[in-house]
This record gives structure tokens, sequence and C-alpha cells, in this order.
């Protein structure tokens, strides 16, 4: 019985989130599917949209979530095929408000999307470096 009650703990604490309800896997595929997300995304990278690996979002890992000045956003973070290092993008997409903002790395070129205030600005740097840069 001991054992049946731990493994339903685990097994609990495995599935669950700090809301408690599991969250589902999300790619940056679907985030494109998703017409607010996409209009939203495709003004803050304007005439860049003509680059595939920005228009498809390449190489992102899933997508995940994280808080921030109490604002739910999600996290992705495609990046160049074969230059990863060096060109790259981290995009957090607010779903209550619709919007986006980003960090676009291009050799050695930073670029801030979406008009991100002071704050935010600092949050994308501080998630850029976590990412791309293990720090």
């Amino acid at each position: 019985m001991r054992t049946l009650l731990l493994l339903a703990f685990l097994l609990a604490a495995l599935f669950s989130t700090r809301g408690g309800a599991a969250e589902a896997m999300v790619s940056a595929a679907d985030l494109l599917k998703n017409p607010k997300f996409k209009t939203a995304y495709f003004a803050a990278i304007g005439p860049r949209a003509k680059e595939r690996w920005l228009a498809g979002m390449s190489n992102s890992a899933l997508v995940r979530t994280v808080s921030f000045a109490g604002v739910d956003y999600q996290v992705a973070t495609p990046c160049k095929p074969h230059d990863c290092g060096d060109t790259n993008l981290l995009v957090l997409y607010a779903p209550a408000k619709g919007t986006v903002v980003g960090k676009l790395y291009e050799k050695g070129r930073t670029t801030l999307l979406g008009a991100p205030d002071a704050a935010l600005a600092a949050e994308l740097e501080k998630l850029w470096k976590k990412e791309f840069r293990q720090q």
C-alpha cells in the first residue's frame, strides 16, 4: 500500500505544474498556428519575416512559460540552422495581452523587437544569456 501511495505521489508531482494542472507541450510551430501570436510576431520581426528561419521559427526548443512582473509569457527560442550560436532569437509572448517582444542576436549585433520597456529588456537579456550562453 505504501508503495502505491508513493508511486501515486511521484506521478502527480511529475505531471503537475505550479497551477496543479498538466501543462501541454507547445512547440514554436504551434504558436505560429495561433492567429493572435502570428500577427504580433510578424509585426515584431517586420521585414525580417522574409528570412526563412525567422518566419518558421526554426530549431526552437519546446515553448515554456515564465512569469515576469505579474505577466505570464510563453518563451520560444528559434535559431538559424547550422548557426545557432551566432544567429538566434528569444521571443516572449504574453497571451493575455497578445504582445510579442524579443531579442534577436545576429553575429554580435542585438536588436530588440516589439519595443520592450527597460525592465522587460533586462529580463530578455537575462533569459537570452541563460538560453544561448549558458549563464
